[in-house]
């Protein structure tokens, strides 16, 4: 693993200008007053004045405004597009590409989601691991708990020879259960980290599969040294569920929830739903060759559904083999109260509800979760009914944040993703506008930790 810059370089940390008021006449004045302060100022000028931005800003005063600028050089432009955006959006709170606006209160708890087998990809939070050592603590702590063929960090980060056909076959490498799932982990429990920094922790938490775990961990319900482990097993478990036999497999429907159930019914398969993402969209778990009848089945009927690339009939009988040594580890591990002053309400996959606050029944509760399905619309559905506003998805790529925004559809929540732009631009980016649309709400971001260039 290399410490140092994880490889290529990317585009360095932006500023950000941070302004608070009473009352947007008054913010419209200090825009003013900066634009003039900052023509021609030069950029290390600039950075300074971002700087006591920062420090000054305040998440109570009525009217906030977070604007990210990349280009030191021409940094009027910004404050000017800035300015006249607050005429043209009325609303209370809005996200632009690079300025977030709040007015009023904060508009309530906050959560983290976490994310399963399938968000990985090749270099991701590799931005983060590169600027921030709480990433590439978070990678070597994982690392000790892999016991891989090789380092976990260089299936992520792999040295790129130029070969022919190269990327794909590394993504396969990543895609092994037994690396993806601790990979997914250690970046994940990263960028908890880094959110911590400046100040961004959850008052409740949920993850979809896998990402329950994190889910767990970073609701305080056991350390990382337990995360890590728990993760390395489940991983090195699932990948070799059903043995030699047919390990089944994995199919997409995008559908009505109440229409899945009835085609299961009508076809007669052995299938079940396994995964109930959104009101729209299920994954459908079971034998090979049911998986490949039902998805003949929905391509008769003009119902979209894809078989998915995993290596088992997840959250099915058919990964029972893996649940046996899986719930053993589980029982000897160490797992804290729901009621210790770190501990958070913690959502289950299974139940759709908190996780009991007594160790023994959370236990009981997390070894079920390899047979049984995932009810992430319930889920997501009860964490709102219980004052969740706002969800941070808290690991690579953003699939649980589309997920949410369907299922919270017409509803007013903000839904946010660490990675927003998984990997296509700098993480470094995406991480500002997330502490920038936070801030802008209303919670409690620890600006002044902001200090590019972070290198």
């Amino acid at each position: 693993m290399q410490n140092q810059d994880y490889g290529e370089k990317r585009a360095t940390a932006p500023e950000i200008m941070a302004l608070s008021a009473a009352s947007r006449d008054e913010l419209k004045d200090q825009l003013t007053a900066l634009y003039r302060e900052t023509a021609g100022i030069d950029t290390s000028a600039f950075s300074r004045r971002a700087e006591i931005s920062r420090a000054a800003f305040s998440p109570r005063h009525n009217c906030r405004m977070l604007t990210i600028v990349e280009d030191l050089k021409n940094p009027g432009d910004i404050i000017q597009s800035a300015a006249e955006a607050l005429d043209v959006h009325p609303q209370s709170c809005w996200n632009l590409k690079q300025t977030a606006y709040g007015e009023g209160d904060c508009p309530g708890a906050i959560a983290f989601a976490f994310p399963g087998q399938g968000s990985q990809y090749l270099f991701m939070g590799r931005d983060l691991a590169r600027c921030f050592p709480e990433m590439g603590q978070s990678l070597a702590a994982a690392d000790r708990h892999f016991n891989g063929p090789q380092k976990l960090a260089d299936y992520v980060y792999p040295v790129l020879s130029g070969a022919e056909n190269e990327k794909p076959v590394l993504e396969e490498k990543l895609r092994s259960t037994d690396v993806a799932q601790p990979a997914i982990g250690a970046v994940s429990a990263g960028m908890v980290s880094i959110l911590k920094k400046f100040s961004i922790v959850p008052d409740a938490a949920c993850g979809h599969s896998y990402g329950e775990l994190s889910a767990l961990y970073a609701g305080g319900r056991f350390d990382e040294s337990t995360f890590f482990s728990l993760s390395a097993a489940r991983g090195k478990y699932m990948a070799a569920a059903g043995g030699d036999g047919d390990k089944g497999g994995m199919l997409a429907v995008k559908a009505p929830l109440e229409a899945i159930h009835a085609l299961i019914k009508k076809s007669g398969l052995d299938l079940i739903l396994a995964n109930q993402n959104s009101p729209d969209q299920g994954v459908l778990s079971g034998p090979t060759d049911a998986i490949e009848k039902m998805a003949a089945l929905c391509r008769e009927t003009k119902i979209r559904a894809i078989i998915l690339p995993v290596a088992a009939a997840f959250h099915s009988r058919l990964v029972a083999a893996a649940a046996v040594p899986f719930e053993k580890k589980i029982h000897q591990a160490a797992f804290s109260s729901g009621t210790v002053p770190c501990a958070v309400p913690v959502y289950s996959n299974t139940t759709a509800l908190p996780y009991p606050d007594t160790s023994e029944d959370a236990k009981k509760v997390l070894a079920t979760h390899l047979t049984h399905p995932v009810n992430f619309v319930s889920e997501i559905q009860n964490m709102y009914e219980n004052g969740i506003r706002t969800f941070v998805e808290t690991g690579p790529r953003t699939v649980l944040t589309g997920l949410i925004k369907t299922i919270l559809k017409n509803q007013p929540a903000h839904i946010l993703a660490v990675d927003a732009a998984s990997g296509r631009h700098s993480g470094i980016l995406d991480l500002a506008k997330t502490l920038c649309a936070l801030a802008a709400l209303g919670y409690p971001v620890a600006l002044e930790k902001w200090k590019p260039p972070f290198e």
